[in-house]
């Protein structure tokens, strides 16, 4: 299994669209964070949130390492959001670059839950994924 560098979106892939507050928990988001973690993948923190200095990239990262989420603690992150490209496997496996990100053209998507409008990255999906791929 090849390692991964995953650039990991928050608004809309981790929890639901609601800046600058926390969205609603994304279901199986912190489950599949935590076996990509296991995997030895390396978890980066890429939102828009870090455009900002509004505060909003430290809200992020303290609900990403609240101890009740039991992942490793994800302390890197980039000093911009990086425009994710399209969402290509073959490319993923032959770089080692992973994007899960909502904005990223052919990421799985299912609907808001807590919100009545919007999508939010399908991590089920992903988990299969990553699963079949060996990834996890």
């Amino acid at each position: 299994m090849k390692l991964l560098k995953i650039y990991l979106d928050f608004d809309g892939t981790v929890v639901e669209h609601a800046y600058p507050e926390i969205g609603a928990l994304n279901p199986r988001s912190i489950a599949v964070i935590r076996q990509l973690q296991n995997a030895g993948h390396r978890i980066i923190l890429n939102t828009y949130r870090a455009d900002l200095a509004d505060g909003s990239l430290q809200a992020a990262l303290d609900f990403l390492n609240d101890i009740n989420n039991e992942l490793l603690p994800i302390t890197e992150c980039t000093e911009l959001k990086i425009q994710p490209p399209a969402w290509n496997w073959e490319k993923t496996l032959e770089e080692g670059i992973l994007y899960i990100d909502d904005v990223c053209d052919g990421t799985p998507m299912i609907p808001n839950i807590a919100l009545p409008f919007g999508l939010m990255v399908d991590w089920k999906t992903l988990e299969e994924w990553f699963t079949e791929q060996g990834i996890i």
